[in-house]
């Protein structure tokens, strides 16, 4: 496994990001986006992007402006920077590849919303939050609205449009995201190749629990490598 810092410019910011690669080298077709808070950074889940790495699958992993090494401010960031941004880090993966998107949170949303642009093969998303239709310039910790079910949202819009394989890792005591979120996916993932929920006995930050349970981490692993693994189709 070889790991490669870079930077990319989106708009007036620069985003900080780490490739994870296998040993052969290939170019990365899995990207990661992180959630909401001043915590999040684009280290927290390198104990499933080095894994996938030993299996040969590169990734990158970055930072959102206004968390961790990037520039910004997050109070003055949106849904709308968010999207942008994300599209700017799936321009990074290889071309050669559909890709796989891995979101956490609000960065599950993100993932979902893009699905008809980025065609992924494969989404895997962890405690996913959706938010409803308009939201993309309200500031978040001001005027975002809530994490919900919300019939309108761009993220179940996405999800219908969806025909690879869909992975959910969600928290029973998440105490952020309501549990009918991940029906509100499951339910609109009409086109999907596969779907799969996996509950964990844990809290929304499920990030900073699941690297501790070996064996629950075993099968996260495996389930996460399945769906990345089951087809890797040209563009």
């Amino acid at each position: 496994m070889n790991t490669e810092e870079l930077t990319f410019v989106v708009g007036e910011h620069r985003l900080a990001a780490t490739k994870v690669l296998g040993d052969d080298g290939r170019a990365p077709s899995v990207v990661h986006l992180h959630g909401l808070g001043p915590t999040a950074d684009r280290h927290g889940v390198r104990y499933l992007l080095d894994e996938l790495a030993e299996h040969g699958h590169g990734s990158l992993t970055f930072e959102f402006s206004g968390n961790g090494d990037s520039t910004g401010v997050l109070e003055e960031s949106t849904l709308g920077i968010r999207l942008a941004e994300s599209r700017a880090a799936a321009a990074q993966l290889g071309a050669d590849e559909a890709p796989v998107l891995i979101g956490t949170s609000m960065g599950a949303h993100l993932g979902a919303a893009l699905v008809p642009e980025l065609r992924p093969r494969a989404l895997v998303l962890f405690v996913p939050a959706a938010y409803p239709a308009g939201s993309d310039d309200d500031r978040f910790y001001d005027t975002l609205a809530k994490p919900g079910n919300h019939p309108d949202s761009p993220a179940f819009a996405g999800i219908r449009e969806f025909d690879g394989d869909l992975l959910v890792i969600s928290a029973v005591h998440d105490q952020v995201v309501p549990a009918d979120v991940v029906d509100g996916y499951v339910t609109n993932a009409v086109k999907a190749r596969s779907v799969e929920v996996v509950e964990l006995d844990c809290d929304h930050f499920v990030h900073r629990w699941l690297p501790a349970q070996d064996s629950i981490l075993e099968d996260v692993h495996k389930a996460i490598l399945q769906v990345v693994s089951a087809s890797v189709p040209r563009r």
